[in-house]
């Protein structure tokens, strides 16, 4: 709505309970346009290449792209039929779900957003909450900025009158809360949603034990037990924002536990971390420029914590069968976890991973043998954590450390003659900071085209 109107899927007291708008279930107030297209178009990619390698398999589809519409007229924000619905977005101002129409049975998609006042939200989570009936249809839900996350039993409920979900997105909360009681309850929501495909993280914290309790859900499952058996997901994403200003950020990431998600039947897997916001993305906002520090780029875990991911993607009961994509960058790999995680995860299309980096011609020659597994491979992009004598010559640009230390044109043009002939993109930051410079290759008519890039500026890079 615009400012100082209401919004018209809050109900006022006498009126319907909701009136049904087209809306993006995956949009979220840190993803930009281009980031969620290029989301779901890969994630749609995949899941048509999963189909059709797959003939005899059950033809499942995910609606998280619904919404889109080519009509001016059901723009989004523009009021429809709710018959003509597909996707609903219902700010939440306590725990009580308004009654849909009968009409809004054709919905696919829910977004839920919190718009609790901060200093009621605490009490909240002690009282009576409302799920009424939902349209059994649905098959994508989104809840977004439940920051203390739900009072117990909230979740289960959601989970009882949607059943048919496929796909989920959690975005910035705490979401299994805070008390033993709403863990459980959180548990309890993936237990009862057998059908889910699709799971996405996107800045979510919880307290230890959370994934681990989750896991056994998210995954393939033969038993006989009624409600236990599922096919498992598909797609996992979990993807945080660093924030520079947080000492403490990382410790509050379940890094040991996240490895657990991983399981036989994913055809894509990632754990991301994103650097912050850029200033010059806002820069007519003053704010904005006052929070712009020093700092840029990302961490990573250190590479002792990345032996539980190597194994899940590796390990005989868990490798992911026919994994696509591979995005691994909260987590660094040395080049020996990487290689024989390529040896396994042969056949993937992209592949983006955060390296242990030291300077010179080996580390080179050991990354472009590790990528010699993947004959279909794509992409790539290496997100370099430096070892200290990398990063003191990457310093000094007259030091021709990158140069030595990654593909050259000639490189790249023996790589993809020799091995993977499908490679079109490979890219190098330092932990993805654009401060000490980079190397990006793109393949274009057949020839590379780019090469090392400069540093830009004197900004201080985070390192780990």
């Amino acid at each position: 709505p615009a400012p100082g109107k209401p919004n018209p899927c809050t109900p006022p007291p006498s009126s319907p309970p909701c009136e049904l708008r087209h809306v993006n279930v995956a949009k979220t107030s840190r993803r930009s346009n281009g980031e969620l297209k290029r989301c779901l178009l890969l994630q749609h990619f995949f899941w048509l290449l999963h189909i059709l390698s797959s003939p005899l398999e059950e033809t499942l589809t995910i609606v998280v792209s619904a919404m889109a519409t080519t009509n001016p007229a059901n723009l989004p924000g523009t009021p429809v039929d709710p018959a003509q619905a597909q996707g609903a977005q219902i700010p939440l101002q306590s725990f009580r779900i308004p009654d849909f129409p009968n009409e809004a049975r054709g919905l696919k998609a829910l977004t839920l957003t919190c718009d609790i006042k901060v200093d009621e939200y605490q009490s909240l989570l002690s009282q009576n909450y409302t799920v009424p009936a939902l349209p059994t249809g649905i098959e994508s839900l989104t809840l977004e900025l439940f920051s203390l996350g739900y009072p117990p039993g909230f979740l289960t409920e959601l989970a009882k009158k949607l059943p048919n979900l496929k796909s989920v997105v959690v975005y910035s909360q705490l979401f299994a809360g805070i008390t033993n009681e709403s863990q459980k309850d959180a548990v309890e929501f993936f237990k009862r949603l057998p059908m889910l495909r699709a799971l996405h993280f996107l800045d979510v914290f919880a307290k230890p034990g959370f994934f681990k309790d989750a896991a056994p859900w998210l995954k393939y499952n033969t038993s006989e037990t009624p409600g236990e058996a599922r096919r498992g997901l598909m797609f996992v994403e979990v993807n945080y924002t660093f924030r520079h200003e947080d000492e403490d950020f990382m410790g509050k990431i379940q890094a040991t536990e996240l490895p657990l998600l991983i399981g036989p039947g994913l055809i894509s897997v990632s754990f991301n971390v994103s650097p912050p916001e850029k200033a010059e993305d806002d820069e007519q906002d003053p704010s904005t420029l006052q929070e712009a520090g020093s700092k840029e780029g990302v961490m990573a875990f250190n590479k002792t914590l990345s032996a539980d991911l190597e194994d899940a993607l590796t390990g005989e009961e868990t490798y992911p069968r026919g994994l696509r994509a591979l995005n691994s960058t909260l987590y660094t790999m040395t080049l020996e976890q990487l290689a024989k995680t390529l040896k396994t995860q042969k056949n993937l299309l992209v592949l983006n991973a955060t390296l242990e980096v030291g300077p010179g011609e080996a580390t080179k020659k050991q990354l472009m043998k590790a990528l010699e597994s993947c004959k279909s491979v794509e992409q790539v992009e290496i997100v370099a954590n430096p070892s200290l004598e990398f990063f003191m010559a990457v310093q000094n640009p007259r030091s021709g450390v990158l140069a030595q230390t990654f593909p050259t044109e000639a490189d790249m043009q023996a790589l993809t003659k020799d091995s993977c002939p499908k490679l079109s993109s490979f890219k190098v930051s330092i932990l993805r900071t654009t401060t000490f410079g980079g190397v990006e290759w793109e393949k274009q008519e057949g020839k590379w085209v780019g090469g090392l890039k400069e540093g830009k500026g004197s900004v201080t890079a985070e390192t780990s």
